[in-house]
């Protein structure tokens, strides 16, 4: 066995590129939970065409499909992020063969505890993979929804919001008085809404950066949802969370629930 798995790893390594199954439902990579070991997991080819035909398991289910195509050279930051998001278990398909790796066999995980709390990166996997499952399901367009089902997924994924710290860009923008004035950045929808973005991780985060330059004056903060509730702006509204990835909508009587209803 331990022979195999290593021949699989060879293989996927010695590949120049592979195909990620991402939800379109998420922008982020499909998740599955194994019925027999419970390992959350994420599927990987090796063409954009077998990520198609693994896409027709999922059509009556209404769960469209893009392939992501990732890099060799790209492989340990992909890897990291789904540590980030709570992932342990990647099958990748070679054919007609689907191998299950762990994913702490695939790359060397550091071991963030031993660092000084304040020196540690946010990450939230419990909350990253709870939304995945929620929005996987609850996005799904056409089909009869089992609202007992999404009532479970929506409470794992509210209470994983009260306990969590996010990232809120801000920029202190240098005044006469030398104390700086405070703004905070918003983004605009199709519809002229404004919502405040925050992110779950610094993966998330760094995402948003190679896609919107930041001003020269942004910071991060690390909040929770009481402070967000502080600094929700009055003509906005809400938070956008992950706007990169899930995109989830948090306006601030959502907000207020989540605290009265999960908040410690």
């Amino acid at each position: 066995m331990a022979i195999d798995y290593a021949f699989v790893l060879k293989k996927l390594r010695s590949l120049k590129e592979v195909h990620v199954a991402y939800a379109m439902a998420t922008n982020m990579p499909f998740v599955t939970c194994d019925e027999e070991t419970f390992n959350d997991q994420i599927w990987m080819f090796t063409s954009v065409e077998a990520v198609q035909e693994f896409a027709k398991r999922y059509e009556t289910q209404k769960i469209l499909f893009k392939g992501v195509r990732v890099r060799q050279e790209n492989m340990q930051e992909f890897y990291m992020d789904l540590h980030a998001m709570g992932i342990n278990e990647v099958v990748f398909r070679d054919g007609d063969v689907e191998h299950k790796l762990e994913l702490h066999k695939m790359v060397k995980i550091p071991d963030f505890t031993k660092l000084p709390i304040q020196q540690r990166p946010l990450m939230n996997p419990e909350l990253q993979l709870s939304t995945a499952y929620f929005f996987q399901e609850v996005r799904r367009q056409g089909v009869e929804q089992d609202t007992e089902k999404l009532e479970e997924l929506a409470e794992e994924m509210y209470a994983n919001l009260a306990k969590s710290r996010f990232l809120m860009p801000v920029q202190m923008i240098p005044s006469e008085d030398k104390k700086g004035n405070l703004n905070l950045p918003y983004i605009t929808d199709k519809n002229g809404n404004k919502f405040q973005p925050i992110f779950s991780d610094h993966t998330q985060y760094m995402k948003h950066v190679k896609k919107n330059k930041p001003n020269e004056h942004t910071r991060v903060l690390m909040v929770g949802i009481p402070e967000l509730i502080k600094y929700t702006v009055p003509d906005g509204q809400g938070y956008m969370l992950n706007p990169d990835g899930y995109c989830h909508m948090l306006n601030l009587q959502q907000l207020k629930f989540i605290m009265e209803r999960f908040g410690k």
